[in-house]
């Protein structure tokens, strides 16, 4: 609760300030994510989840020199984990749809007349609006989960966590006049999902994620 408050308190913060003769500039930008939770408990083998990446942001420069910038961004984004059952014969598949807000410190170098490198770091917090848990054929229920009937994850069976809050580890790309590419890691601080697993699966499953994105965007 702690962190969830000083994390709303630093946001509102940031939108409040004022940046004197320096000009805002929104972007938004898209692209795919590729995410796994961590199951300390899984006996099954792990593999990345890709997803989609949508958000909206706006520049906030901090020196005359147009060199360092907070970059507050609302994001829809997807992560997730694909479990292979090897006992059953299959896949099952995990994604939550996360509202994400992401607070990045930037710094750009310049090289040439248009061209940038920016490189920094951040932190996200995110709330859960969606989920989905799907399987390969011939797999009905996986470690006491009922994969073939349409479940929620924020359920009791699953009772994963609506919100989320983590480290932007790293943020590095090119910019290009109004373009950029990025690529992004971020980490989750806090368990996405109950200690124990439900009908008598007695193994820890804590849940942090792991998620890298790619996105391209456009500054106006």
């Amino acid at each position: 609760m702690k962190a969830r408050l000083l994390f709303i308190c630093l946001l509102s913060a940031l939108f409040t300030c004022h940046v004197r003769g320096q000009a805002l500039k929104p972007f938004i930008r898209g692209g795919v994510t590729n995410s796994w939770f961590d199951s300390s408990g899984a006996t099954e083998e792990s593999m990345w989840q890709a997803g989609p990446y949508i958000g909206i942001g706006i520049k906030l420069p901090l020196n005359k020199w147009r060199s360092l910038f907070i970059e507050p961004t609302l994001a829809a984004i997807s992560k997730g984990d694909v479990y292979k059952a090897d006992k059953a014969g299959g896949r099952v598949s995990f994604s939550i749809w996360y509202l994400e807000t992401q607070l990045d410190f930037i710094y750009r170098i310049k090289i040439g007349k248009h061209w940038r490198i920016p490189f920094g770091t951040g932190l996200y917090g995110a709330y859960g609006i969606g989920s989905k848990v799907s399987a390969t054929n011939g797999i009905t229920w996986f470690r006491g989960i009922p994969v073939s009937t349409s479940i929620s994850m924020f359920d009791d069976i699953i009772g994963a966590n609506r919100w989320d809050a983590g480290w932007r580890v790293s943020t590095v790309g090119v910019e290009y006049r109004r373009f950029m590419f990025r690529w992004n890691f971020e980490v989750g601080f806090f368990p996405q999902f109950s200690s124990r697993m439900p009908h008598g699966y007695n193994q820890e499953c804590y849940g942090e994620n792991c998620t890298m994105s790619w996105n391209i965007g456009y500054s106006f």
